[in-house]
């Protein structure tokens, strides 16, 4: 199970990918692709949106690309989801149903209150930095280090 769609996804890992190769490197959408392993034009579209919220830098033509813009501290996974997903990224009812609100609630609707609080919280202090470095430490325990 998700809590997030495979755009989130893929964008955690072009940033992942961007901060372990060099915040000061501009990175063309071709070589970001290649290297995550994410459809170009999909990768393309995450990079767009990204840079648009102020995650990234763009920079157009000749010798152009994508490079980090903010500090790996200051980007937190709430910024990512909402850039790819938009504000209302955890509003869609659990149980199915199209009306899902104080007003109106599923049977799920206070149980999954309590759960999307704490992914806001997780998401809200989970920093691209803890993501760099639980990435980092994962790849040491794969390769025996």
């Amino acid at each position: 199970m998700s809590f997030y769609s495979r755009p989130t996804k893929m964008a955690v890992r072009i940033l992942t990918h961007m901060a372990a190769d060099g915040m000061d490197q501009l990175l063309t959408v071709r070589s970001i692709a290649r290297a995550t392993q994410v459809p170009e034009p999909s990768a393309a579209k995450i990079l767009q949106s990204l840079a648009r919220d102020g995650i990234l830098e763009s920079r157009k033509g000749p010798g152009g690309g994508f490079r980090i813009g903010r500090s790996l501290r200051e980007i937190l996974l709430v910024h990512v989801v909402r850039a790819v997903e938009g504000e209302d990224f955890l509003s869609e009812c659990v149980g199915g149903f199209q009306e899902c609100t104080g007003r109106s609630e599923c049977p799920l609707h206070a149980k999954w209150l309590c759960v999307k609080e704490q992914m806001v919280d997780f998401l809200g202090t989970t920093t691209l930095e803890d993501m760099l470095h639980a990435s980092q430490h994962g790849r040491q325990a794969l390769n025996g280090a």
